[in-house]
């Protein structure tokens, strides 16, 4: 479906809490509105989320494309590379000696900035003091 079109809301179903049927394919709720259900139409936004929009102009609801992503955790053991991955973000610098970890798993690149937001932020409670030193996190779709 291209940018700015609109489709037409043939079949809705609320799945569970955060994901969505539309029209037989899977979403994950960003926003969520009262009674997802009754929306009529959906339209892609600039930044390739999709808008649900109501009879009622002024509800709607956000929802993206579901998918699997995993987050990982990089350890690297040279700290001359790892100011290199931080640089350039180039993956062809991680090697064989640095220590990948899987932290989670999400249903949307939202979700996966969270748990990576959760472990970077100086506010956190779960806040990794080697974030950005030693320690990156990166996502990785799954297909």
């Amino acid at each position: 479906m291209a940018k700015g079109k609109k489709t037409t809301i043939k079949e809705i179903k609320r799945i569970n809490d955060d994901i969505i049927l539309v029209n037989g394919k899977e979403y994950v709720i960003i926003e969520d509105e009262k009674d997802i259900e009754s929306a009529i139409t959906m339209k892609i936004s600039s930044h390739g989320n999709r808008i649900l929009r109501f009879e009622d102009l002024k509800k709607k609801a956000t929802i993206d494309v579901k998918r699997d992503i995993k987050v990982i955790k990089i350890t690297f053991t040279d700290k001359h590379r790892a100011s290199r991955f931080k640089k350039s973000h180039d993956q062809s610098i991680i090697s064989l000696s640095d220590k990948e970890e899987t932290i989670g798993k999400a249903s949307s690149h939202i979700k996966a900035r969270d748990i990576i937001s959760n472990l970077t932020s100086k506010d956190s409670p779960n806040y990794d003091k080697q974030s950005g030193l030693t320690t990156f996190y990166i996502t990785h779709e799954i297909k």
